[in-house]
């Protein structure tokens, strides 16, 4: 008999471009004003959820996180408001990790533009005790489930490599064993 195992992959995104920056704190601010909008709007239903973040300006699997996470702040978690700092949260619907060891930081996490056309790749820093289990997710040997993504720059705020973004990636991996 095959077990699943569950493991939580990390990693931080590496220092991006500005213009990557640029597209990641617009993502941010886009997916924070439709969280909020919902549950001030006392979404509790996907499908109220959806009504109200259609028309923002998210890739679907951010709109999809929403639906499944707002009416869970309401139903599950009782809460009354929200914190500032919620981090982007993406289903793993079409999620893509690529790895080259050409590159100073060999993985690499295809972000979701919507509307654009074309997506961007972020360098991610990867924990190296993972190595092995990312190498699997990138090979197709393991899948992944949700995904968060915290940037905490903000407009009006240093956003210096070093302060940005301050998070991690995370994906939850169920692998066989």
């Amino acid at each position: 008999m095959t077990a699943t195992t569950t493991k939580t992959l990390e990693a931080t995104f590496a220092p991006p471009t500005a213009h990557k920056e640029r597209k990641l704190c617009d993502l941010l601010d886009t997916y924070r004003e439709g969280l909020h909008e919902a549950f001030d709007a006392g979404c509790d239903t996907m499908d109220a959820t959806s009504d109200v973040v259609t028309p923002y300006d998210l890739p679907y699997q951010a709109k999809a996180a929403l639906c499944n996470y707002v009416p869970q702040l309401h139903d599950t978690y009782n809460a009354q408001e929200l914190d500032d700092d919620h981090p982007v949260r993406l289903t793993n619907q079409a999620a893509e990790f690529d790895h080259s060891a050409e590159r100073d930081y060999e993985f690499t996490w295809w972000a979701p533009q919507p509307g654009h056309g074309t997506n961007f790749w972020i360098p991610l820093r990867i924990n190296p005790a993972q190595e092995g289990l990312w190498h699997d997710l990138v090979h197709g040997d393991a899948s992944g489930g949700n995904s968060d993504c915290n940037n905490t720059a903000r407009r009006g705020r240093s956003t210096s490599p070093s302060s940005f973004p301050s998070k991690k990636r995370t994906t939850n991996q169920p692998t066989t064993t």
